[in-house]
Formats: structure tokens, sequence, C-alpha cells
């Protein structure tokens, strides 16, 4: 979903405007230079002679980046992202629903095989109007208990829901209602064995009358049982800072969504390391904060994909935070 608001009015204000600097002037904390630190622009370079540069720990890979070739060959594309040196991935529901067709413990099986770990998995908020069916198609609203029990099997430990559908958050009252959902859906996961996430776009950082649609979830869901996958080029894009949400709310965010943002056109996005998002500063902020699961995510290509998750992989690698 593309930002209605006008982001431009919020950069020229000093603390968002240094979130925003070119990663590559801002030397703190980045060690990227030369074609052996795998800088972004380097697209041919393995993963496996880079991990050991930086020290960002494990890195992951939101699924969704490769949509255009993963259902095609699922084993094959994924057997490309670990030969990279992805050791951690994220699914969404694709046209067969949850796990691309797969039974659950089967997928996290396949996965693990490869060297990586199923960390999470997306699940839509569903509507008003949802009806239950095959756990396949679940969503919040419907069948999710089912889904929650067949995502444990894959061994992930969150369930992260991906976006909030319009017919929640039309009025304060949507509002609250979805603060309900999500402590009760918090609830579900715990009793799978999971922790409950949500992951923002950029329409939560619009207000409904006189409430900001994120600050009110953040405030107004269980801490222990409702937890934030903070989507960083989202937060930059819809004018905040993510390091003022890493103070103010402690330990709610395990999870992010890493992708750069493009110099000239702020709606897309680029491979990390090439665009505008200062991400040493905010990866460093984001790791003494105590976040764990850092994932790739990107959705505007001028390359193949599997080359862009290269690329951001080998910028990931080679940096110290």
């Amino acid at each position: 979903m593309k930002n209605r608001r006008n982001f431009l009015k919020h950069a020229g204000a000093l603390a968002l405007g240094a979130l925003i600097l070119p990663a590559c002037n801002t030397q703190t904390g980045n060690t990227q230079e030369g074609s052996e630190s795998g800088t972004a622009g380097d697209s041919t370079s393995t993963g496996s002679g880079n991990a050991a540069a930086g020290n960002l720990g494990a890195i992951g890979l939101q699924l969704y980046s490769v949509k255009d070739v993963l259902e095609k060959d699922l084993k094959g594309t994924l057997q490309q992202l670990a030969d990279i040196g992805y050791t951690e991935a994220e699914s969404y529901p694709g046209e067969k629903g949850h796990y691309y067709g797969m039974e659950a413990k089967a997928f996290g099986d396949m996965l693990r095989d490869m060297g990586i770990t199923l960390v999470s998995s997306h699940v839509g908020s569903g509507n008003k109007d949802s009806k239950p069916g095959a756990w396949q198609q679940a969503n919040l609203m419907a069948n999710f208990p089912e889904l929650a029990a067949k995502a444990a099997e894959t061994g992930q430990k969150y369930i992260t829901c991906s976006s909030l559908d319009g017919s929640l958050r039309k009025t304060t009252d949507d509002l609250k209602r979805t603060a309900d959902l999500f402590n009760k859906s918090g609830e579900t996961a715990k009793k799978a064995g999971l922790q409950f996430a949500y992951h923002n776009h950029a329409f939560e950082f619009e207000k409904i009358g006189d409430v900001m649609v994120y600050d009110y979830l953040l405030e107004n869901t269980d801490p222990e049982l409702v937890k934030y996958e903070l989507d960083l080029f989202w937060v930059v894009n819809g004018g905040h800072d993510p390091l003022a949400y890493f103070s103010k709310y402690p330990n709610r965010f395990p999870l992010c969504h890493v992708k750069d943002m493009d110099k000239q056109d702020k709606t897309k996005n680029t491979e990390i390391g090439s665009g505008s998002i200062n991400y040493p500063q905010i990866l460093k902020a984001a790791k003494d904060a105590g976040m764990k699961h850092y994932l790739v995510e990107q959705e505007s290509f001028t390359r193949p994909s599997i080359e862009s998750m290269r690329m951001n992989y080998n910028y990931l690698a080679g940096l110290t935070v």
C-alpha cells in the first residue's frame, strides 16, 4: 500500500533527516568498502565469503521478495537463497495458501535440510465477512486456531499478521476491536507455542480522529501477547523515526523488515545500501534494542529478484554495527 501522506514535509526534521542519509555517506559502523566486503553493487560474489565480515548475525528473507519465481520452482528457488547465504526465512500465503501447497511440517523440514530456519509466516487479518475454511486459507478472523497449530509444526517461532484490512480501521471503535482481536490472536498463538506479531505498512502512521493507528495498537495490546515486526522502510516513508519507537516501546520489536528507499522515488524500494535510508545507524540501534531477526524484503526491482537478493545479502553480511 502506498502512503498518501506527504513524506517530503517530514524529511526536513533533523532526526529523521539523519535516518535517510545515503548509507554510503555514513562511515560509522559501515565496513562496506571493496568487492571483498560485499558491497550493495556487487551482484556476483557469494554470501559465504562475507558472513564473517559483519556482526549483524543471521540474515533472513521475507520470501515475498522472490514471489515472481518462488512458486514456479519452490525448492530450486529456496536452494538458491540458501546458497547465497540466507539462514532465516519468513513465508507468506501463496497461490495455494499457506506453505505453498505443502504440509506445514514438510515445508519446515525442507528448509531445515537447506540450512534455513523458518522464523515466521505471514497471515492476513481477514475482515468482518471472513468465513472458516481450510487452514491453508485461514486468516485472523477465520480458522486461525488451526493455522496456528499447523504453523507450530514447522518449528517457526512467530506468526505475523501482514496487514490490517480497511474494514478493521475506519473508526476509533474499529481500532479498539482490532486491539482486542490482536490480543485474542496472541492468546491463540501462545497456546500453540508461538508468538503473535503485527507487520506495519505506512497507513498505520495516519490518524483516525486524534489517534495514530500504530501507537494506539502498541499501547492497547498486551506486550507479552503481541509483538511487532517493524518494517523500517514504511516507518521512514511515513515520516517517523524507527529509533524513537525502539526507545519508547522496548522489547516490542523482535523482527524487522529491511528494505531501502529509492533516492528518486520515495514510494519505491531498492537494494539495501544503494538507497537513502541510513541502515548502519538504524540497525545498530535495532541491535542494541534487542532486535533478533533481520528479514530482507524488496518489492521494486530493476534486475532479476534473485540478483537483488544476493546484493542485499552481501551488503548486510559485511555490515558492522
